[in-house]
């Protein structure tokens, strides 16, 4: 007696009918997936980001009862960060001393600033970035705080003076690399921001993985230059109560030596509470 047997899988037109449906799909849901991340990296987003992270370092200053804050910088592929600082004027502890003690910490310096323990820095969305829009007054002093507003000459990448040895702009360096900063009672606060490893040493011995000297940054031993370095548009500064949100690749369809008329001063600036620490609108 014959059987007929079950058919299984399928024929070569239902497998080319079911990719060409999910091609159909693919292509459809691009568009809105593109808006997704768009919407991800919105100024509105890195608004929230940053109100998280400020509240954070309100806490932090409270804690610690001192200064402390939410510092802002690029690494060496242009990615900026946020990195939650605190003020640690201690001496600086001798190799011997942290024999002894591990844990012992101190810039030495009386406005020095270090990354806080046990807190990762977080890198914002790819394309966008924040700005304070001041570069400091004299960029071949590191101790200097003056400022001033940032103007289209020193954006102009056609200008070597502008630009680092590794061709990085020096202004762009220093403008969007800057602090806020909280007092112990919780009230934001202009005050003098230099940052330098939690050993406080200017040799490459520290092994801080956040701030540390030039050499150990280019070998990839740590992620930020400290504010060493004003060749490379790093010094001390004064702590910031507003800032601008921007979007990297509107930045670079701009000449370089019209970034400011054409695209910075139109951007909206976005303050902070000085009572509340929360970003305000006016």
């Amino acid at each position: 007696m014959r059987t007929d047997k079950t058919k299984t899988g399928f024929t070569l037109v239902e497998l080319l009918t079911v990719v060409s449906v999910i091609l159909l799909l693919a292509v459809v849901g691009l568009p809105a997936a593109r808006q997704v991340l768009d919407s991800f990296e919105s100024s509105g987003s890195i608004r929230y980001l940053v109100s998280a992270a400020l509240a954070n370092a309100r806490a932090i200053a409270a804690r610690e009862q001192a200064y402390a804050g939410l510092r802002f910088q690029q690494d060496l592929d242009g990615n900026q960060y946020m990195i939650f600082i605190v003020n640690d004027p201690a001496s600086a502890p001798s190799a011997g001393d942290l024999i002894v003690d591990p844990t012992l910490t101190g810039t030495g310096l009386a406005n020095g600033f270090r990354a806080v323990a046990g807190y990762k820095p977080m890198r914002l969305p790819t394309n966008v970035g924040v700005m304070d829009l001041l570069v400091r007054t004299d960029p071949c002093n590191v101790s200097d705080v003056g400022d001033t507003p940032i103007v289209d000459s020193d954006l102009d990448n056609t200008n070597s003076d502008n630009l680092d040895d590794d061709g990085r702009n020096i202004y762009l360096t220093d403008t969007t690399s800057f602090s806020i900063v909280f007092s112990p009672a919780g009230k934001l606060v202009i005050h003098k921001v230099r940052t330098r490893n939690r050993h406080g040493w200017t040799t490459d011995a520290s092994t801080d993985d956040v701030f540390n000297t030039e050499n150990n940054v280019d070998n990839h031993l740590a992620l930020f230059y400290q504010d060493d370095y004003a060749e490379r548009g790093l010094g001390q500064e004064p702590s910031r109560n507003n800032f601008v949100i921007y979007d990297k690749r509107a930045l670079e369809a701009v000449d370089t030596d019209s970034r400011w008329t054409d695209y910075l001063q139109h951007l909206e600036v976005i303050y902070i509470s000085p009572y509340t620490g929360q970003i305000i609108n006016r």
